[in-house]
């Protein structure tokens, strides 16, 4: 029986499993049935140029990052592989089509891919940046003006700024020779000279004679910063001149008569034309709206166009060569002028407005389909729009391989690909096909057809406007950090303003030289518009919920979104993709998936397996992060001297590229602007649970300290005081204790009237983190008497020291090292002219020696990993985080491991 039972059981779980095979098997069978009537079955339709196009883009992108093999030029490499894959086309011509057009395409493939290569990496062995290094050094240099000067803002004095910064031009020139000795030697290269004062009259093609202090531009020292050095090197531009005064720059000839000149002194005629039509005010808008002169625009301006999502119509693109081009073409039209010659100076108008704007990427792409608009009209051809855009991408790649990186070109090229296919979803007859349904729309009332139509219009902008908004809304969110769902409704609104002012701005261009009063009415006009503009576009800025700022998604979440995109233009038949539910079904299923699946934030944004200290590259300043498994975060300090807007920058990337959009604590020091100048920006961009300062701070006369406190009590921020004993919870695992200032200090009172600044200093909050069994001093700029105190009450052992006042000498380095014995040592600074002492005297009163004493500036971000096993250190430079390895500090000597419980090493020195 047990065995009749056994062969029973067996035969029921064979059949179960055959029944699950067969459901799964029919399952599969209907989904595959299910993929294959949702796919399309039509073939695609051939567009040659846009399978060119967009092998030369991957090309040109590829080539950038991929290494080549040892001994060879990557330009070489990929030149040579482009060769075999044309001879291999050549050889399968005719027998197998399939492959052989496969090799056609990996031929254009390593064509951009060499290209891309060779204006990245092969510069002339003349270079002027070849003789220069990260510091200036002297240089006096021969050549010739590219561009002519044009003003960078003047920074006014403010709270958190020691003083105003007066006026500044830059201009690029094409170096012809070096002084080296007393003898000219000739060199190369493009550098961008930047002198202090207001420009003369300066034009394209003048002989120059320069002498000032050369350098190269600087690289991301900070996660998430931009990266100037890889700009300039895009650019071809490796070198920067900074002048004294314009005395320094001497002009040996003029630029006699040339294209470039001619632009220039329209450009400079535009800018007289709207300074003298348009009000102060409105000014630098109307510049920025019709000649693509951003440098004068404040700030406060430019930050509301971002955040609401309407920066594009700062920038010259396809919204005004396309008003410019239609416009003309109405009025050549009207007035008794052919067809044929009405084109062909609408293309070269616009031809020439892209030169007076600086022929940027966005003007190019929208100048290029111009002018294929004009010779498709001119033989009586409507060109194919995905056709056009896929030649203008081959021509820039062409002229400039590294925009496929920039986020303009990029933003351009993919509004414009939705602005087509939105055009074509959206196209349909403009009056009903039935004859009946034709009847009663003419019966209409003109004015219900008015308002009907108009109403339509409206939604049809406003689903055109959504479609770009969401095919651009994770990229912008990745590279700008904000994300802006009240564009939506104010694209809609300014629309019709932006065309009004450029209409009236154009035409006050067009009349000054004829008439002053009728170009003043015309600028009178631009004016109120570009108030009515300002006035909806700062509205959208105050709105709550308008905007936010948040860390960006993860890279591989940024190009799935993009590719799936793709893919579905690619598999998915025209009618359903015509439908508004498939696009919303496929954003919203890779939306959950990236919120499931960490997408929401930045690669390499998972919580350390401790706690995590980094601290900012801010020159002199201090920045410092510490992070916690459980993502709490604290700030201590945010400032820099003198560059509060670098400070933010650099400490906001730091934050974000660790996936974080709150400041849970955020600790200032003590008064010093260059310890907190940045607070006042890093709360409207992050989340601040509450701002611990020194009691003192709260009493300071200081301007910047009022504004601060101005600004954490708008933002809903409580601020607390703290002294020496009080402890707060970072999070249940870290803890911060205050260990300075005293009752003692705060009270002082004769020191701080005769020296304020020293003072703040020595009432600087020295704050304990203490995680894992790990131990973190801040000791901000404590110097002087406080100083001498606080290390003669015997401070606690730490395995990381931020020492004080930015490592200068006043800081006691000896004394307080050999008291607390740290892992490492920290110092938020430059260094200056004695870092080398400064190094080895706090490297002589450790256990690890120099090698563990370490500074941000001008060498990059330090992070500090401290787990309850070990501490590891890695500094940020050339775009990653790179490991610190373990070194000994001096000639001869082993490697000190560190005492105790920390199981690390001694002294560190950069892998590289």
């Amino acid at each position: 029986m047990w065995h009749l039972a056994c062969v029973r059981g067996r035969s029921h779980d064979r059949a179960r499993v055959q029944r699950i095979i067969d459901l799964s098997g029919s399952v599969a069978t209907r989904l595959v049935a299910f993929a294959r009537s949702s796919c399309r079955s039509a073939p695609l339709p051939s567009r040659p140029l846009v399978v060119v196009a967009i092998c030369l883009a991957c090309g040109c992108a590829v080539g950038r990052v991929a290494v080549a093999p040892a001994g060879w030029s990557p330009a070489a490499a990929w030149w040579c592989a482009g060769v075999g894959a044309v001879v291999t086309w050549g050889l399968l011509t005719g027998r197998r089509p399939v492959m052989a057009t496969g090799c056609l395409c990996a031929a254009l493939f390593c064509t951009g891919a060499a290209w891309s290569a060779a204006t990245f990496d092969l510069f002339r062995v003349d270079d002027l940046a070849w003789n220069l290094t990260d510091t200036p050094v002297p240089v006096a240099i021969r050549g010739t003006v590219v561009e002519m000067p044009r003003p960078l803002p003047a920074l006014t004095a403010d709270p958190s700024r020691a003083a105003a910064i007066g006026p500044s031009s830059e201009f690029l020139v094409r170096v012809e020779a070096r002084r080296g000795g007393s003898r000219w030697r000739r060199c190369s290269g493009l550098a961008a000279v930047v002198v202090e004062g207001l420009a003369p009259e300066l034009l394209s093609g003048s002989r120059v004679t320069i002498f000032g202090r050369g350098l190269r531009p600087s690289p991301a020292l900070n996660p998430g910063e931009f990266d100037f050095r890889l700009r300039a090197r895009s650019q071809r531009c490796l070198s920067i001149v900074r002048v004294h005064s314009w005395g320094c720059v001497r002009v040996s000839a003029g630029p006699g008569w040339s294209v470039a000149g001619l632009v220039d002194r329209l450009r400079m005629a535009g800018q007289d034309v709207l300074q003298s039509h348009v009000s102060p005010r409105r000014g630098p808008l109307a510049a920025a709206l019709l000649l693509g002169s951003r440098e004068s625009l404040p700030r406060q301006d430019a930050d509301d166009f971002l955040v609401t999502g309407t920066v594009h119509i700062l920038s010259i693109s396809g919204l005004h060569v396309g008003l410019l081009a239609f416009a003309l073409f109405r009025v050549l039209r009207f007035l008794p002028v052919p067809r044929g010659w009405a084109l062909a100076a609408v293309a070269a108008c616009t031809g020439f407005y892209m030169l007076l704007v600086q022929a940027e990427t966005p003007v190019v792409r929208a100048t290029l389909l111009v002018w294929i608009a004009c010779a498709g009209a001119a033989v009586s051809r409507r060109p194919q729009m995905t056709t056009s855009l896929a030649l203008a991408a081959i021509v820039v790649l062409a002229w400039r391989p590294a925009d496929v990186f920039a986020t303009g070109a990029q933003l351009s090229f993919l509004s414009t690909a939705v602005l087509v296919g939105a055009a074509a979803a959206l196209a349909r007859p403009r009056l009903p096909a039935d004859p009946i349904d034709r009847l009663i729309e003419r019966s209409r009332p003109a004015a219900e057809r008015f308002l009907r139509g108009g109403m339509r219009r409206t939604w049809e902008a406003f689903l055109t406007g959504a479609a770009v908004w969401t095919a651009t809304a994770p990229l912008v969110a990745a590279r700008f950090h904000v994300l802006s769902p009240v564009g939506l409704v104010v694209n809609v609104l300014i629309a019709p303003l932006v065309a009004l002012a450029m209409v009236w701005g154009f035409l006050c261009l067009a009349v000054a030289p004829l008439s002053r009063p009728l170009a003043g009415w015309c600028g009178g006009a631009c004016d109120a518009t570009l108030a009515c503009l300002s006035a909806v576009v700062s509205w959208a800025a105050a709105l709550p919920g308008g905007h936010a700022w948040l860390a960006g998604p993860a890279p591989w979440w940024v190009a799935g979104w993009y590719v799936g995109g793709v893919a579905a233009l690619l598999l998915l038949p025209a009618a359903r993709l015509r439908r508004g539910g498939t696009w919303a079904a496929l954003a919203g299923g890779w939306l959950v998936l990236g919120l499931g699946t960490g997408g929401a934030v930045p690669a390499g944004a998972a919580p350390p397996a401790g706690m995590r200290v980094i601290a900012t590259a801010m020159g002199h300043g201090c920045g410092i992060a510490v992070l916690t498994p459980t993502g709490r975060c604290l700030v201590y300090d945010a400032g820099r001297l003198g560059a509060p807007g670098a400070a933010r920058r650099a400490l906001a990337g730091v934050l974000w590229s660790a996936g974080l959009s709150r400041i849970d604590t955020l600790v200032i020091s003590h008064a010093d602007a260059d310890h907190f100048n940045a607070v006042p920006e890093l709360l409207d961009r992050f989340v601040v649970g509450r701002i611990v300062v020194p009691r003192p701070f709260l009493a300071s006369p200081s301007p910047a300290v009022a504004d601060v406190l101005t600004r954490a009590a708008a933002a809903g921020v409580p601020v607390e005081p703290a002294a020496a004993g009080d402890s707060f919870a970072i999070d249940a695992h870290c803890m911060a204790r205050v260990l300075h200032p005293s009752a003692a200090v705060t009270g002082r009172k004769g020191k701080a009237a005769a020296d304020p600044r020293a003072a703040d200093n020595q009432s600087s909050l020295v704050l304990s983190v203490e995680a894992a069994g790990r131990r973190l001093l801040l000791t901000g700029d404590l110097e002087g008497d406080a100083l001498a105190e606080f290390v003669a009450r015997s401070p606690e052992h730490c395995d990381l020291l931020v020492a004080p006042h930015h490592g200068t000498r006043t800081s006691l380095p000896p004394d307080i090292a050999r008291l607390t014995r740290p892992g490492f040592v920290l110092v938020s600074g430059a260094g200056g002219p004695a870092w080398p002492e400064v190094r080895a005297a706090y490297g002589s009163a450790i256990p690890a020696g120099a090698g563990a004493v370490l500074k941000t500036g001008g060498e990059g971000a330090v992070a500090i990993e401290c787990a309850a096993d070990r501490i590891s250190a890695t500094r940020f430079r050339d775009g990653r985080w790179r490991p610190l390895t373990i070194a000994s500090a001096f000639p001869g000597q082993a490697a000190t491991p560190l005492p105790g419980r920390v199981n690390n090493a001694a002294a560190v020195r950069s892998s590289n």
